[in-house]
């Protein structure tokens, strides 16, 4: 026994020896990894990647920019319920280990044995924070040291609740949300803090594999996955059988996913621009910025609906135009969302034709299929049908009705328009930008058509030289001589006569200046900047907004010079005003993440027009809807101030128009310049878009009108003529005047027979 123990010696040196050696290397391997980890000082000034949030007039969030779309929020806030269901489902140990839950590891392992592939990680809360922080996120052993041991020390250095709040506005979510209110936001569209016990569980169970447990993309399998967490909340007593029952009967709603167009594209992305070159990109897109705006939400969504809507019913009016055609697989385009969520009523998309037959159809959208009777589509030549539809060729149709019980779905035929358009808004008082659409779709084309485009104005320049006439001492009762005239002119190096002509090719005689811009008289505006002059009416047009270049020729009065529509809009802004100008502004305040304002926009107005010009101008201007080419406008029922203009072989339509408060205008046509249609104008394309969003607007806002200045004072005159009348008149009509330049002869009506016949004639 003695010899065999004495025979055992030398095995048991070796073991002990192969002992020594496994620590020595362990140890050095584990001195290797301490050296090799980052330092925790990072983690003090540890600065996440935030949000920045734009708000509304209302300081009502609506839109964001960010790299990681994360919004801190401290742990106080964070309702208990989400808090204990992610301890419950990963890491029931977290508030008794140190950085590493070994009884997770074992289950985890277990778990994954059994099911013969990974179902379940064991890394603790703190693990998976130090591997968000700190590590890559390949999967090595060399990491998984790494993770365990700054686990450890960051247990060391900081409280169990410090470590949640970080981790819980760190951990990804899904659908590009980080953090635990940008994850409630996303999921929920509310605040982290109004979560109820099912929303709760729903987020907690996401961050083991975000997408495979969205809602989004599999509502069945995330309902599953959120009884699960509600099971171990209940296991771990956060919960009773009574929540956990009641939570697990709650559904998902689906309607929060309805495809919706982002609210003001193009003013969000000139809101980019300029805090970028004002801060920097890191700035926008990490630093949590709070830019709070001029935009209005109603307004915008009233001038989305407006202009959007307006394009679609022109384009209709003139034929049905495919998309494209593609193979004949009877299957929707691939742009055509194929989740488990049913297409909602009211929403655009992308179909493709399966059948076509006399009277419907048929058109796959989808898993749904659809139909589209033709005899509801009153702006299809139906008698065409064939020639116009093939099957596999892709169309857009609107839903109109979903069957979710046989996935059929009832269908309107629709289509993108080729023509373009731009509608802002702003508010006069201060020059808030309170609506802007840049153009029929941000997705197609970014180039926004309110700031940039630079387009003829026609007629909607007139006012300028009205202003400038008024201000020399010309009244609306001025007249002058509807005829024929020329001028010489310089064309390409060589003088030519240029005739100006009307638009309905007439000629009216003597005509008041009220009688010429309500009915936009070519001659009469060409004439009267004859003779206030070029460079007056370019000197009143730049004061009052125009900062493009104009043209030194007559010409100018017929709007031949390109202008922007934000510019047209501002100028007539100053109208609205009295003669104020208030220079337009988007930005309010930008505040950083602290809460300090980096800066602050105060409202400075200038005088730049004589309050009675701008009054005397703006009540002729309200004669343009009461009488003239803006009568469609007239239908709103209150005060508007308002001009048309369409350009030669109408490439261009504009409508811009006022009240007291609020001042707005339309252009509509072509990127690329070619006629609108024989038979188009102002009148039949931006007025009604125009009229259709001050509709909703001011459908709340009562009527208000132009305060006239004290040395203006109202005389009754024929609106033929324009010399004071009687009541019994019928053309009589209250005009303004400054004090001193009122006609004085009264006339009962107009004498000259020329001018009798005025009315009839209207652009």
């Amino acid at each position: 026994m003695m010899r065999l123990t004495q025979s055992a010696v030398p095995l048991i040196w070796s073991f002990l020896l192969l002992m020594a050696i496994s620590l020595g290397v362990a140890g050095g391997l584990f001195a290797a990894y301490l050296r090799d980890l980052p330092t925790l000082d990072a983690l003090e000034e540890y600065r996440p990647s935030l949000v920045t949030t734009l708000y509304s007039d209302h300081d009502e969030p609506f839109a964001t920019f960010f790299e990681q779309k994360r919004i801190w929020v401290a742990l106080s806030k964070i309702p208990n319920h989400l808090i204990n269901g992610i301890i419950a489902v990963e890491d029931v140990q977290f508030y008794r280990h140190r950085g590493i839950n070994f009884r997770g590891i074992a289950r985890a392992l277990l778990a994954n044995v059994r099911a013969l592939r990974p179902v379940e990680g064991g890394s603790s809360i703190t693990q998976q924070l130090a591997k968000v922080l700190f590590l890559t996120p390949e999967k090595n052993l060399s990491r998984k040291i790494k993770e365990a041991l700054l686990a450890i020390e960051i247990e060391k250095h900081y409280s169990k609740d410090k470590i949640l709040e970080l981790y819980l506005n760190q951990v990804y979510f899904g659908h590009g949300a980080y953090g635990v209110e940008s994850a409630a936001q996303t999921y929920f569209k509310k605040s982290v803090d109004q979560l109820n016990l099912a929303e709760t569980a729903t987020l907690a169970g996401l961050p083991r594999a975000p997408n495979y447990y969205s809602p989004i993309i599999d509502k069945e399998r995330a309902l599953r996955r959120r009884n699960h967490v509600l099971a171990r909340m209940l296991d771990s007593g956060f919960i009773t059988n009574e929540q956990a029952a009641q939570a697990s009967t709650v559904s998902f709603d689906e309607s929060l996913f309805v495809r919706t167009r982002n609210l003001a594209p193009y003013f969000v992305e000139h809101i980019r621009q300029s805090l970028e070159e004002k801060y920097g990109t890191h700035a926008v897109y990490h630093g949590g910025l709070k830019i709070y705006t001029t935009l209005n939400i109603p307004m915008q969504r009233s001038a989305d609906d407006a202009l959007i809507g307006g394009l679609r019913e022109t384009d209709k009016a003139r034929g049905f135009r495919p998309i494209r055609h593609t193979p004949s697989t009877g299957q929707a385009s691939g742009r055509v969302s194929t989740s488990y969520r049913a297409p909602k009523a009211g929403e655009i998309l992308t179909g493709t034709v399966t059948k076509v037959l006399p009277r419907a159809i048929t058109i796959h959208v989808g898993r749904y299929q659809g139909e589209i009777v033709l005899e509801k589509v009153d702006w299809l030549d139906a008698s065409q049908t064939d020639k116009q539809f093939q099957p596999g060729m892709e169309v857009k149709v609107q839903v109109l009705k979903v069957h979710e019980g046989n996935k059929r779905l009832d269908l309107s035929l629709e289509q993108d328009p080729d023509i373009e358009g731009a509608l802002l808004a702003l508010d006069p008082r201060d020059g808030g930008i309170k609506a802007m659409v840049g153009g029929y779709d941000f997705e197609r084309s970014k180039f926004n058509r309110a700031l940039q485009a630079r387009r003829q104005p026609g007629s909607a320049f007139k006012p300028f030289v009205y202003a400038s006439a008024f201000d020399r001492g010309l009244t609306p009762s001025t007249i002058i001589e509807d005829s024929p005239v020329s001028y010489v002119i310089p064309v390409d190096g060589k003088r030519i006569q240029w005739k100006p002509g009307n638009y309905d090719r007439k000629f009216r005689g003597p005509t008041t200046l009220r009688y010429g811009l309500e009915h936009s008289i070519n001659v009469i505006a060409v004439k009267l900047i004859e003779r206030v002059g070029v460079d007056t009416v370019i000197n009143v047009a730049h004061d009052m907004g125009i900062a493009s270049e104009l043209r030194r020729e007559y010409a100018l009065a017929l709007g031949v010079s390109e202008v922007t529509l934000s510019e047209m809009v501002s100028s007539f802004g100053v109208l609205a005003r009295l003669g104020m100008r208030s220079t337009p502004y988007a930005i309010r305040q930008v505040m950083d993440n602290k809460g300090a304002i980096l800066e602050q926009h105060i409202p400075e107005s200038r005088r730049v027009m004589k309050e009675e010009t701008a009054f005397i101008l703006t009540n002729v201007l309200k004669g343009v809807v009461e009488r003239g080419t803006g009568s469609r406008a007239r239908v709103l029922g209150r005060p508007i101030a308002a001009k048309t203009g369409t350009t030669q072989e109408a490439t261009d339509a504009w409508f811009v128009g006022y009240t007291p408060s609020l001042v707005a205008g339309v252009w509509v046509g072509y990127d690329t310049k070619r006629s609108l249609g024989p038979h188009e104008s102002s009148a039949t394309l931006a007025v009604p878009i125009w009229t259709r969003f001050m509709q909703q607007v001011l459908k709340e806002t009562p009527p208000e009108d132009f305060t006239a200045p004290e040395n203006v004072v109202p005389v009754l005159v024929n609106y033929m003529s324009g010399l004071p009348t009687t009541p019994d008149d019928k053309n009589a009509i209250k005009e303004f005047f400054l004090q001193g330049t009122e006609p004085r002869r009264i006339e009962a009506r107009a004498t000259n027979p020329a001018t009798e016949n005025l009315l009839q004639f209207q652009r």
